[in-house]
């Protein structure tokens, strides 16, 4: 190698010459082949795969544990039933059908005019004893009722305490009790028509009156569940609550006929339907539509504000770790200079007098754990317990460095409380040497970040490449697992679908069932008893309330199994698209690293056969002198015989001038010579030490980058 004045190389040129030297102590050892570019920084790439591994695993971890939070999320959202609705329809379908029952009591009593006084009031009082005995019941039901509505309004406020979303109700089941309940308020209002035509050639004016207003009323309910069925733009509560009102409307019109009839009981009467109109009024207040949004609506705040609040954290931490492994990475020289300069100025240190030894632990530990799993999940198929319980390790670790955290936080705010209770004592000139110092730290680490940044593009490449085949391990063992769940669950699906349309024909069967004893009942009317009809009735609406919810849990079974099958065949296909993108990127950084690493040995190529350029020169230039210096001995030996020469002798001397003179031009031409080639040598020797300063340094300018073209040009045509 040449020897360049140690003034003119820098301390990093310094230390790279130190280097070679050792490496290369003799000049005929300078034929062995030299590291590459792409050898030498091997390690440091190394080093950053490692480190761009580990992030990538911690942000896979992050993904994997977001997801499972959204998923619980989705799990109790559709965990939750449509209780509430449910519950509310059972209510009024009971009072509809009381409301028939009664109805038909008062067309039973209205089509035997004949009847003797004696049966007739002992018929009233059985009618005036069953219609308070039916309200006490409806009292003891509103009565439950509200308490339950109580009870569901206090676990709200829990829920809403606790952060947890309410559930709407589901559209199916209140569209078939809609349409149920509009077929019986239908049929009510046939048997009231009927009724109508028969008390209009004896009865009073009084009862006609009542039955039109509850015409009226009826008409009214047929005109809100019409206008529901056909628009259902109104939420479902606030027809619940017009249809309660109107069936409240309605037992409050037949109370008013019958107490108009019977006088005997009309106080008690009365005063369990006010109690009864209160008890409607107050289940109505109990839960409305309005507080429910904004229930719902201050609960997704919360949840947003928690999300928003998880990412910040999360984005800090990383923030920390960064920092933490730059300043151990940096010389510990640098470190105490940098406390000791910091420590001066007012402003309080990042992480000054922190317990550095648990951050360093802290960060090798994760590495080891990173490292580990890494090298389990390519190289080991089977060792998914291993596996879980390094990740559980993390996670331990994960937690130790947020604790670690969050009391740098508070150090870290400790110390600027105090550093602004001491602002005023601290001297300017102190401050600014400081902020010189901090301002030149900061200079110093923008460049190593430039660096860095500069390490990690060419790092990244490797690291999607052991991604893709971390992505292909674990898809090999994905889509198996995905195949047998789909399988599974079309199987349930199946099954559901199966059990959902026995519970239909079942429902049916029921149904039928119930209205041949409805038409067994209106044929029989004076041959069964009440009790038992009441205990027949009540079974088989238990039977129909169980086989209903049976179906409405068939049903939205089948509509989470659908919607787990497409959720999972919508994940496989993103993933599947995330990696197949991954795998084009990575396959184009590939090309483009073989490109560069062709085109560095090139120039090392190039670099190389012009030093052996510059020693040929070299050797001409030293055969030149040796000739010169030859030539001027020659011409010296010459000289003397010349100069002793006698005068007598001068035609000897001027037989031969023509010899000197070509001897003399031939010194001339051979001087000239070796100064152009001194200066072409010197160009070269400048050419080279600009090359070997750029290379040392790391960079590499316009004109240099020229030379590099001109010298390749140059080869290619001496070849």
């Amino acid at each position: 190698m040449l020897d360049f004045p140690e003034k003119l190389l820098s301390r990093q040129s310094k230390a790279s010459h130190a280097i070679d030297e050792i490496t290369y102590p003799d000049d005929n050892e300078s034929t062995s082949p030299s590291p590459t570019l792409a050898e030498l920084g091997t390690a440091e790439l190394r080093k950053q795969i490692e480190e761009l591994a580990s992030q990538n695993s911690e942000l896979i971890l992050k993904v994997q544990m977001l997801e499972m939070f959204e998923k619980d999320d989705t799990d109790t959202q559709a965990s939750s039933s449509d209780f509430v609705s449910i519950a509310q329809y059972e209510t009024l379908r009971k009072e509809f059908e009381s409301l028939q029952e009664r109805l038909s009591d008062a067309q039973s009593l209205e089509d035997a005019p004949s009847m003797p006084a004696e049966k007739e009031t002992s018929l009233k009082e059985v009618v005036d004893t069953e219609s308070t005995d039916t309200l006490k019941a409806k009292l003891r039901r509103l009565e439950e009722q509200l308490s339950s509505s109580q009870s569901e309004l206090h676990e709200l406020r829990e829920q809403m305490r606790l952060g947890v979303l309410s559930v709407d109700c589901d559209d199916e089941g209140p569209g078939q009790e809609a349409q149920q309940l509009r077929a019986r308020v239908s049929e009510l209002e046939e048997e009231l028509a009927k009724r109508q035509v028969a008390l209009d050639g004896g009865q009073g004016v009084l009862q006609s009156d009542t039955i039109k207003q509850l015409t009226e009323k009826v008409k009214e309910l047929q005109a809100t569940l019409d206008q529901r069925q056909s628009a259902k733009e109104q939420p479902e509560t606030e027809t619940e609550k017009q249809l309660l009102q109107k069936v409240s409307e309605l037992e409050v019109a037949l109370a008013e006929s019958q107490t108009s009839r019977t006088e005997g009981d009309g106080h008690q009467v009365r005063r369990l339907q006010e109690r009864l109109g209160e008890l409607e009024a107050q289940l109505r207040k109990c839960v409305p539509r309005s507080d429910l949004e904004e229930v719902q609506v201050t609960l997704g705040l919360q949840c947003e504000q928690l999300a928003r609040e998880r990412a910040d954290v999360a984005r800090r931490l990383n923030d920390a770790l960064l920092e933490l492994e730059r300043i151990r990475l940096s010389p510990r020289r640098n470190e105490e200079e940098d406390e000791e300069e910091l420590s001066e100025s007012s402003e309080p240190p990042m992480i000054t007098g922190a317990p550095t030894w648990l951050f360093f632990f802290l960060i090798n530990r994760r590495k080891l754990l990173f490292s580990t799993a890494l090298y389990l999940s390519l190289h080991s198929e089977h060792s998914r317990s291993s596996l879980a319980e390094v990740r559980e390790e993390l996670e331990v670790a994960r937690q130790e460095a947020a604790q670690a955290l969050e009391c740098l936080c508070a150090e870290r705010e400790a110390r600027a409380q105090d550093a602004l209770q001491l602002k005023d004592a601290v001297p300017l000139s102190k401050h600014k040497e400081a902020l010189s110092a901090v301002s030149e730290q900061l200079a110093q680490t923008l460049q190593e970040l430039q660096k860095e940044k500069n390490l990690r593009s060419q790092a990244e490449d490797q690291a999607a490449s052991l991604e893709s085949k971390l992505l292909r391990l674990q898809d090999v063992v994905t889509k198996e697992e995905h195949e047998k769940i789909k399988a599974e669950l079309q199987r349930t699906l199946q099954a559901s679908e199966s059990s959902a349309a026995a519970a239909q024909d079942a429902l049916s069967e029921k149904e039928m069932e119930l209205r041949e004893l409805k038409s067994q009942k209106a044929a029989e009317q004076g041959l069964i008893s009440k009790e038992d009809h009441e205990a027949l009735r009540l079974s088989l609406q238990a039977e129909i309330n169980a086989i209903t919810a049976r179906f409405n849990d068939l049903t939205r079974k089948h509509e989470k199994t659908c919607t787990e099958v497409q959720r999972e065949a919508l994940f496989n296909k993103s993933e599947r698209q995330v990696a197949e993108s991954q795998l084009a990127t990575v396959q184009q950084q590939l090309a483009e690293l073989k490109a560069q690493s062709t085109h560095i040995q090139e120039l090392h190529k190039d670099i190389q056969e012009s030093q052996g350029l510059v020693k040929e020169k070299d050797r001409k230039i030293t055969e030149l002198s040796k000739e010169v210096f030859r030539l001027k001995e020659a011409l010296g030996a010459l000289s003397p015989p010349l100069g002793i020469t006698s005068t007598p002798s001068s035609s000897s001397h001027h037989g031969n001038p023509g010899q000197q003179v070509a001897l003399q031009n031939r010194i001339g031409i051979l001087t000239q010579q070796l100064q152009d080639w001194e200066r072409k040598h010197k160009q070269v020797v400048a050419v080279y030490r600009s090359h070997l300063l750029a290379a040392v340094q790391g960079r590499m300018d316009e004109e240099v980058q020229h030379l590099l073209l001109q010298i390749l040009r140059m080869t290619q045509q001496g070849h």
